[in-house]
């Protein structure tokens, strides 16, 4: 009994000491950086964003777009930062996604090549782990993190260097490793990320320099995934700034649904465009639903575990007692599959070309989701995957799903479009969205020219472009899209 309580006695001291030990050098480090006495702080410059989820190949890096204008707001009190960007998509030629929607108001968005510049400003509300957390991967915000959280805080040396952690809301834990000068130059940790699980965040902060007394990096690299999601070079800095102690996060409209993905039910109600088909969101992003004699197929899986289980509901409504033999996944972007786990753990097969077997089952359907379980990570499941390469055909003798790879398509490695013979309809996404209002684009964009160029190889008789990203046009009106 006597060496029990010794030992105990003896882990409490050597915890109360890595304790002390750990404050000792988050102390130093908010010394060193001028952190103590910072409420706010701005910082503007320019560099390259990059699009996450959005990558050309399955599991590559996320597409680069130039940054003209970036200013981040940061109010340590509230707390709440404030992020605004301007880009322009200015690689020749364009591969992957990531323009974002169309937005009749700016002509902006929708598909590559956007011309002109896009803005995209975002608020994060550090009111919530997932806020708070984006905060503290900041240099000046992980010292007020693990500040905050000092009774977890722990320290070790790694390659001659401090290297400080801490852990929040008892799930996310935040390292940061130290220069010589008690400087961050390097904060990670594991955020989730509805598709890709929990995921690798970093920042990584360089080339400090002093702004009135408050130390600050001006190169800055974020990275999700092991990819760039962000490389700015900073010109300017304003420590305690009004502008950044104003900004405060956004307040939840009374009954607001919690995050997690929306579904059809409760938007806009499901849109029948030929005998037999529907679309469950018209005029957004959404699955395509295909009626057969004894089965339906879902075409596209996107958004979340919220969509999918909306999407099913939705499918029974409309065809009782009819089972989802399929769902067909056009590509692997994330908003296209994001919902596709959810599908796994339902037991539904999943249609998809040959270039993405690897990436989904090795990461996408095999990711750890501690930190948010969906579904699948409740009740694991293997997937079924059906896999294809140029063509492959659904048909029960009246409905005929005809599935064809898009050749060489700029926007992702394994496109697949689906074609309806006897509604002569196509189902497409990003290779053409329509821009209603808007001047005519500098040149047709390589998206829409390749998907014409197959239609026109394949000999489809088309009529209708059904849109996966909301809408439909008649085919005339892609191929003039396409200067054709």
């Amino acid at each position: 009994m006597a060496i029990a309580a010794t030992l105990l006695l003896s882990i409490r001291a050597a915890a109360q000491n890595a304790g002390s030990e750990a404050k000792t050098a988050i102390d130093a480090a908010a010394a060193a950086m001028g952190t103590a006495g910072l409420q706010s702080i701005q910082y503007s410059g320019t560099g390259s964003f990059f699009a996450t989820g959005q990558a050309y190949v399955p599991g590559g890096p996320w597409p680069r777009y130039k940054i003209t204008k970036y200013a981040m707001s940061v109010n340590y009190t509230a707390p709440a930062m404030r992020q605004e960007l301007v880009r322009i998509d200015d690689e020749r030629p364009p591969r992957g996604g990531g323009v974002g929607g169309y937005n009749p108001a700016t002509f902006q968005g929708g598909i590559r090549p956007a011309p002109g510049d896009m803005v995209d400003n975002q608020t994060t509300d550090g009111r919530t782990e997932a806020g708070a957390v984006r905060m503290w991967l900041t240099p000046h915000g992980f010292l007020k993190g693990a500040s905050a959280n000092a009774a977890t805080a722990k320290i070790s040396m790694v390659h001659g260097k401090k290297v400080v952690s801490f852990t929040a809301f008892g799930k996310y834990t935040l390292t940061g490793t130290l220069k010589a000068q008690n400087l961050v130059e390097h904060v990670e940790t594991l955020m989730d990320v509805a598709y890709t699980g929990d995921t690798l965040t970093e920042g990584i902060y360089s080339d400090y320099r002093d702004f009135g007394g408050v130390k600050f990096p001006v190169h800055i690299v974020m990275r999700e995934g092991g990819y760039p999601t962000l490389d700015l070079t900073v010109a300017d800095v304003q420590p305690n700034s009004q502008t950044a102690l104003d900004v405060r996060g956004p307040n939840p409209a009374p009954g607001a649904a919690q995050a997690g993905g929306r579904g059809p039910a409760g938007g806009p109600q499901p849109q029948q465009i030929a005998d037999g088909v529907w679309a469950l969101t018209p005029a957004a992003e959404g699955s395509i639903l295909v009626e057969f004699k004894d089965y339906l197929v879902m075409i596209e899986g996107p958004g979340s575990d919220a969509y999918t289980m909306a999407a099913l509901e939705e499918a029974r409504k409309l065809a009782p007692n009819k089972p989802i033999r399929y769902v067909v996944n056009t590509h692997h972007h994330a908003d296209h599959a994001g919902g596709l786990r959810a599908y796994v753990a339902e037991g539904i097969p999943i249609i998809t070309h040959e270039s993405h077997k690897k990436y989904y089952e090795e990461q996408i359907f095999k990711n750890p989701h501690t930190l948010n379980p969906d579904r699948l990570a409740r009740a694991p499941r293997a997937p079924i995957l059906e896999t294809m390469k140029d063509k492959r055909v659904l048909t029960d003798g009246n409905m005929s799903v005809e599935l064809y790879w898009m050749r060489d398509h700029p926007h992702a490695v394994g496109l697949l479009v689906a074609y309806l013979p006897k509604q002569k309809l196509l189902i497409q996404a990003d290779s053409y969205i329509p821009r209603p209002g808007a001047p005519p684009l500098p040149a047709p964009s390589p998206y829409t020219i390749n998907l014409v160029d197959d239609v026109t190889r394949l000999k489809l008789d088309v009529a209708r472009v059904v849109h996966i990203h909301g809408g439909i046009s008649p085919y005339g009106d892609l191929v003039a899209a396409a200067g054709r």
